[in-house]
């Protein structure tokens, strides 16, 4: 190797090494100070059960979630719910936590206010004629 390509290629060593410091550098995390402030954990009620009948397989139904919003539940047999549709009511979002199964899930969190939610699960009853129920829990939190 000539001095001349020994010497490029230290400068080109010597370009990425600092290249790559000045990456880390400004990658550095940013001060406490500057940091922004943590969400509120919420803290939430008991949950409470209401036994609806079920909409029979094959069909929907649209159930009321507190002031949040709806939920609309197919029945896909006697034993699998599928959320098909969650609206929220002006001010809040929803987030469909689990979509299918034996239980679902769906979240509502007031826009602004991250800690006031309405929380909703759905299952259908197992004992008895299996199918025929859908037990709505639902849980307030602030």
């Amino acid at each position: 190797m000539t001095s001349a390509n020994a010497q490029r290629s230290a400068r080109t060593v010597l370009t990425a090494a600092l290249l790559l410091i000045g990456m880390a550098w400004a990658a550095a995390p940013v001060g406490a100070s500057t940091a922004a402030p943590r969400a509120t954990t919420p803290t939430c009620g008991p949950k409470t059960v209401t036994a609806h009948p079920a909409p029979g397989v094959g069909h929907q139904a649209l159930y009321a979630v507190d002031s949040a919003g709806t939920v609309t539940l197919l029945e896909q047999s006697t034993t699998t719910l599928k959320v098909t549709d969650a609206d929220a009511n002006s001010g809040w979002k929803e987030v469909v936590i689990i979509g299918t199964g034996a239980t679902v899930h769906v979240g509502f969190q007031q826009v602004g206010a991250p800690e006031e939610q309405a929380r909703v699960w759905a299952r259908l009853n197992t004992v008895g004629t299996p199918g025929t129920v859908v037990n709505l829990v639902l849980q307030s939190c602030t």
